[in-house]
């Protein structure tokens, strides 16, 4: 089994997680992961995402910083041109700037919610960093999947998530959106008082071809921050 290097290796987090990533690391935690998508590659199996942009939530979200966090299953398994849809981020798909059924259904429910349904002038980014430079923790359960194969990482995974969940997440009192049944199997490893929400994924309601039940979501984590931080999160891209 491979022995990473903490060095090589901490550069892929912001650096406000090293404090909070290296135990998990120091007691071989990555070793295992990274030893099983180095072989599954060399055997010519595509991963999605890129393997640059596997931590790419951890990095673009300051620890620090997290005022929300958003939880779905697996990265998008599909690929375009040879290349993932996904990047690292929930439900982002700035790879090939080709916005998914799920991201319309998400954004549809915003303009529902604020815009009585309509929004001419927002812009509706494939690249969802402009949300993960709010404090929005854009959390997929699970970091990679092999092309074409949902989910199919999942245990491979299950470990790390399960340290996130009991031994970071527990000090950062934000609420926490799970989207779909998958992701809300992590909901047992909450700190009691904090707020939780589970609703379906967009991803489910793209599939039977009907409107994304979003139960007001927007406007209740907006309220919570409000209340709260004095705060609230600006939903669509104004670049």
């Amino acid at each position: 089994m491979t022995k990473l290097n903490w060095d090589d290796f901490c550069w892929k987090f912001h650096e406000s997680w090293h404090r909070k990533i290296k135990p998990f690391f120091s007691e071989g935690g990555f070793d295992p992961i990274y030893d099983f998508l180095k072989s599954e590659t060399k055997r010519g199996k595509q991963i999605a995402p890129l393997s640059s942009d596997t931590f790419k939530c951890f990095k673009e979200t300051s620890f620090d910083e997290i005022m929300l966090i958003v939880v779905g299953m697996a990265p998008y398994h599909t690929f375009r041109n040879n290349l993932p849809i996904a990047d690292g981020l929930l439900m982002s798909c700035s790879v090939n700037n080709y916005l998914q059924p799920s991201l319309e259904q998400w954004y549809k429910a915003l303009e529902h919610d604020y815009y009585n349904g309509v929004c001419a002038s927002c812009i509706k980014n494939p690249d969802l960093t402009f949300l993960a430079h709010q404090g929005i923790l854009l959390l997929n359960a699970v970091l990679t999947t092999e092309a074409n194969k949902p989910g199919n990482h999942a245990a491979l995974w299950g470990p790390f998530m399960k340290y996130l969940f009991v031994e970071v997440f527990d000090t950062l009192h934000v609420p926490i959106v799970f989207l779909g049944q998958e992701a809300a199997k992590l909901e047992k490893y909450v700190a009691p008082f904090t707020w939780t929400f589970k609703i379906s994924h967009p991803a489910s309601a793209a599939y039977k071809g009907i409107d994304w039940p979003s139960e007001g979501i927007f406007k209740k984590i907006d309220k919570i921050l409000m209340d709260n931080h004095g705060t609230s999160i600006q939903w669509f891209d104004t670049d």
